[in-house]
């Protein structure tokens, strides 16, 4: 998921795929509750409610991983991302259309289904717009220092500036002389 290395961003992925199925649950909730307007009967009934909701965050959630929408670059392309978003809800409800057809007991109701899919869609992509905001604070850039200032450094420079590497920053270069060594170096390209 998104494409970054080390040990804060597996726990960054872990977290947006968490928030991502609080989202869903949360969509379909709400849509259960304007769906019948009894949360009480229908959250605490015989008919595994919850059982239900977690159905629809699991495959919501394959959908969005098949659909590549944990990925960063996917997600800084608004269409692109609002396009996949609304493939992957379709998948979903192809996939759970399936389910509900051959286990009819695990279906919400299809006002609250539909309901629960528009919300998830408005909630996911406000959430990713919002992610992708909070990642190109300085406080989310991993911290780069380039070894050397010859035109393989350049090309480097040149590729995450050109390329939306936004998650990362370029604090410096290194000169290969070791006449250079222990002195302060530039941040300012060599170039």
């Amino acid at each position: 998921m998104f494409g970054l290395n080390g040990n804060r961003f597996r726990v960054l992925n872990v977290l947006f795929a968490l928030i991502d199925s609080l989202l869903v649950f949360g969509a379909c909730l709400i849509a259960i509750y304007v769906g019948f307007g009894k949360v009480k009967t229908t959250l605490t009934g015989a008919d595994y409610p919850v059982l239900k909701i977690m159905l629809i965050v699991c495959v919501i959630q394959l959908a969005f991983y098949y659909f590549d929408l944990y990925e960063l670059n996917t997600c800084r392309e608004r269409k692109r991302m609002l396009v996949l978003l609304l493939e992957a809800i379709v998948a979903s409800t192809v996939v759970l259309g399936v389910v509900y057809y051959l286990v009819p007991f695990l279906e919400i109701g299809r006002k609250s289904f539909a309901g629960s899919l528009v919300l998830t869609v408005v909630f996911a992509f406000l959430w990713r717009l919002t992610f992708i905001a909070w990642s190109k604070t300085k406080a989310m850039k991993e911290r780069v220092l380039i070894i050397g200032t010859g035109s393989l450094a350049m090309k480097i420079k040149k590729e995450i500036a050109e390329n939306g590497y936004d998650g990362f920053e370029i604090v410096g270069y290194v000169n290969e002389n070791r006449e250079n060594i222990g002195e302060k170096f530039n941040t300012r390209d060599p170039g």
